[in-house]
């Protein structure tokens, strides 16, 4: 499977897994939730918190996902909720796995459609290597 067909499944899972529950804002520093409403099966609530993700120091911390891919669908999910649709609004150029101070890290460099490039940086420590 190749690393698009991953991204693909990954973003499938995460729509599944949150439902149709709408992400009412990503705040600088505060929090936001992700939970579905009218779920008859209990299902990861997802939080977001942190800073704006532009340094370690500011990383956008992702809590609540039970394994490696829900975590990694919450960071694209965050991604599309921030920026806009994927390969429309923006583009990912580069992920890399970082690791600093016993924390774990993903590093999402993304160009926008003006041509301007960000690096966002997730926390994904809680989430890190489980299956």
């Amino acid at each position: 499977m190749n690393l698009k067909n991953l991204m693909i499944l990954v973003a499938a899972l995460l729509l599944w897994t949150l439902g149709n529950a709408p992400l009412t804002s990503i705040p600088a520093g505060g929090e936001a939730m992700a939970q579905p409403s009218g779920a008859s099966t209990p299902k990861p609530k997802i939080i977001f918190s942190g800073g704006p993700g532009d340094s370690f120091e500011t990383a956008v911390i992702i809590k609540g996902a039970p394994n490696s891919q829900v975590g990694i669908a919450a960071e694209y999910y965050y991604l599309e909720k921030k920026f806009g649709q994927p390969k429309a609004d923006w583009k990912l150029l580069r992920q890399k796995l970082l690791h600093k101070d016993g924390k774990h890290y993903d590093l999402m460099q993304i160009q926008l459609k003006d041509g301007a490039k960000k690096d966002i940086y997730f926390d994904i420590t809680e989430f890190f290597g489980k299956l």
